[in-house]
């Protein structure tokens, strides 16, 4: 997700960017994502009081806020690679995040009920595995939102989304993104199986110009647990 403690130096262009990005697509698509996850994680805990969930990667934290105003038994830890800039520390949104090296999650086995990757695998330089086997080490269920690239078209496009989307912050634009087979080995090389997957979701009909050149097919959830 967006992050704005990504990059604190934002020259004119990244600014336009980042205000046209919040106007045109960030908040709606935060919200229609927020009741999507938060209706799995009702769905795989529906009688659990406490549900104790952490977002890797977590950006501004809207998604875990947005979850948590929804699911109100929700309890988030939001952990992301970027130091808490002094302005922000001590302000009580920002209590549940803490900085991480970016492969080591600092918990115990299983100390969550769910981990959370929204839009977060495809901009990680190093070792995906690692990072997913992480994710599954500290959480029953790994729920990851991303995209799924068809072809050039598809590819291209959803690097224009991510220019507009996270280069303003500062976020790495990837060279590629999953094909549905290659998600489909990363999930059987960590030791997972897929308990639910969403292929296409629509995120853009409030928009119609975004509506009418992105696809439902290039974004997908998908619900991991480890093989019983």
């Amino acid at each position: 997700m967006s992050s704005p403690i990504a990059n604190k130096e934002k020259g004119a262009v990244k600014k336009a960017l980042i205000n046209f990005h919040q106007k045109a697509s960030h908040n709606h698509r935060v919200d229609l994502l927020a009741k999507m996850i938060g209706a799995i994680i009702g769905k795989l805990f529906p009688n659990d009081n406490n549900i104790k969930c952490i977002d890797i990667g977590c950006g501004d934290m809207t998604i875990a806020e947005n979850i948590k105003l929804k699911n109100n038994n929700t309890n988030w830890t939001c952990i992301d690679i970027y130091p808490l800039p002094e302005e922000l520390q001590g302000e009580e949104k920002w209590e549940k995040y803490q900085e991480f090296d970016g492969e080591h999650i600092p918990f115990d086995d299983n100390h969550f009920k769910a981990s959370v990757f929204c839009d977060v695998l495809h901009h990680i330089p190093g070792d995906l595995i690692m990072n997913v086997k992480e994710a599954a080490r500290v959480s029953e269920y790994v729920i990851i939102k991303d995209h799924f690239e068809k072809s050039l078209y598809s590819r291209t496009m959803l690097q224009l989304m991510d220019i507009v989307g996270n280069w303003g912050y500062g976020v790495s634009i990837p060279e590629r993104y999953f094909s549905r087979k290659r998600f489909e080995a990363l999930v059987e090389t960590c030791g997972l199986e897929i308990v639910e997957i969403h292929p296409e979701i629509s995120l853009y009909e409030h928009n119609p110009l975004f509506n009418a050149i992105l696809r439902p097919g290039w974004q997908f959830i998908a619900v991991l647990r480890k093989k019983v």
